[in-house]
């Protein structure tokens, strides 16, 4: 029986879509493996968000071929679309296949493996499809591809549901409209459909996901697309608990907190809203959408209908010309509009974004300090907001991990991460109500079992 190795690297869309890939890979009779050594194919899903994560890239797909000289190496992801050039030049590498051309990866990987048992040599050449030009440093332009339901991952407790791809944005720093193209929806009866299938299968929570999710419909003429098809959901009696991955602050509306505060029972009270910048003359430098204060205002609005909530935020230090001031500025807004956990991305050049070409770039030891202030910051907080917790009582979505201890993990609502005594006989897809009783390690909180 052929194998097939799948490693993603990056967000959560690249996770969905890479479980669409190994869906695939099994219905044509692949079995999964957990081990590019033992695999027939090996596929690796590419970031490219920082310059470090091509880096990332290019050492995996070295390692693939390494520890397997027989596996079919195969790139595809936001690298892949951003520097496919790069990669086809890669000896290591055998077939790339940009975000554009995901949708073929499977038959064409399996074609050219069939290609490979019959002893056919393959020309460089053809590692990318053929209608397909190979780009370097991102030169390219921002296409739109169709963009269909696939098949979420039913296999785990939280399934993540792609409903919309690529971004119109244009942030002066970011190659994601580039990498993933025009903002585009799966159409509500897809969407519909699958939540159904999953929830039939027993999936617990359903995690919304997308690049720019916020603008769902838009491109579908529904303007209020997010807001009607999250009210249709909640309207279900059997819907199961329903988590947003991310949203842009603008998006955060009050018609959606108004909704979302009609099922308290089933919506994750877990907001993560990218701020990148907490000083108005970087964030409008950056070409973002709202400034600090509107910012500021809409974490109270949410906080208002979930007292509870917790809130994250992506943040970028180091953007160019950004002075000790404004960084001092970015730690004291994210202190005093109570976030409580942090996604640092340090600020790297990335080809062909208007950041690239503005003066004042920053040292890069520099940047690393800033983000190490950062991350110790996030640290701090996310501590802070979980210790508030403590000898409360709150559910808790058993899931498939376990920790060093063999003790079960699991996530509340608002995305506390908590394990289950050593002693419990817990089932991963359980929903229990717990109290929870301490930390166990670094920002993990013990479950005592009410029910």
């Amino acid at each position: 029986m052929p194998t097939v190795y799948v490693k993603t690297l990056g967000c959560k869309v690249n996770s969905y879509d890479s479980h669409a890939i190994e869906n695939q890979f099994k219905a044509l009779g692949y079995e999964l493996v957990d081990d590019p050594s033992a695999a027939t194919v090996s596929v690796l899903n590419t970031c490219s968000v920082t310059d470090n994560a091509d880096k990332e890239a290019r050492y995996l797909l070295r390692k693939f071929r390494r520890d397997n000289p027989e596996t079919i190496v195969v790139a595809t992801g936001c690298y892949a679309q951003t520097d496919s050039k790069r990669l086809v030049e890669m000896d290591e590498v055998d077939l790339v296949f940009p975000n554009q051309t995901k949708d073929l990866i499977v038959e064409a990987t399996h074609a050219f493996a069939d290609r490979k048992n019959q002893g056919v040599t393959e020309a460089s050449a053809t590692k990318l499809p053929s209608h397909v030009k190979a780009v370097s440093g991102n030169r390219q332009g921002h296409f739109k591809s169709s963009l269909t339901m696939l098949e979420a991952d039913s296999t785990q407790t939280r399934a993540f549901l792609k409903i919309q791809d690529g971004c119109n944005g244009f942030c002066a720093y970011c190659l994601i409209p580039y990498a993933r193209g025009a903002s585009r929806s799966v159409a509500p009866s897809e969407v519909t459909r699958e939540v159904r299938r999953l929830i039939d299968l027993g999936v617990k929570e359903i995690v919304f996901t997308g690049i720019h999710i916020g603008d769902y419909g838009v491109d579908i003429g529904q303007d209020d697309g997010f807001v009607a098809l999250i009210r249709e959901l909640l309207s279900w009696p059997d819907m199961v608990r329903i988590r947003i991955s991310s949203l842009e602050p603008r998006e955060l509306t009050e018609d959606l907190l108004k909704v979302l505060s009609q099922r308290p029972d089933i919506f994750c009270d877990h907001f993560h809203l990218p701020l990148q910048s907490g000083h108005d003359r970087i964030l409008k430098m950056m070409r973002r959408t709202y400034d600090s204060r509107q910012y500021a205002e809409n974490v109270a609005m949410a906080r208002s209908y979930f007292p509870k909530a917790n809130f994250g935020a992506d943040v970028i230090p180091g953007f160019p010309s950004e002075t000790d001031e404004e960084f001092t500025g970015t730690l004291e807004f994210i202190e005093r509009t109570g976030l409580n956990y942090l996604h640092v991305f340090p600020y790297s050049k990335r080809p062909n974004t208007a950041a690239e070409k503005m003066p004042g770039h920053l040292a890069p030891e520099l940047v690393k300090e800033r983000a190490k202030i950062l991350r110790d910051l996030s640290g701090r907080l996310k501590h802070e907001y979980n210790r508030r917790f403590i000898g409360q009582e709150t559910e808790v979505l058993w899931e498939n991990d376990v920790d060093s201890q063999g003790r079960r993990l699991g996530k509340s609502t608002n995305y506390l991460e908590v394990c289950a005594p050593s002693h419990a006989n817990v089932e991963p897809g359980v929903v229990q109500r717990v109290q929870l009783k301490g930390f166990v390690e670094d920002h993990r909180l013990l479950g005592k079992i009410l029910s």
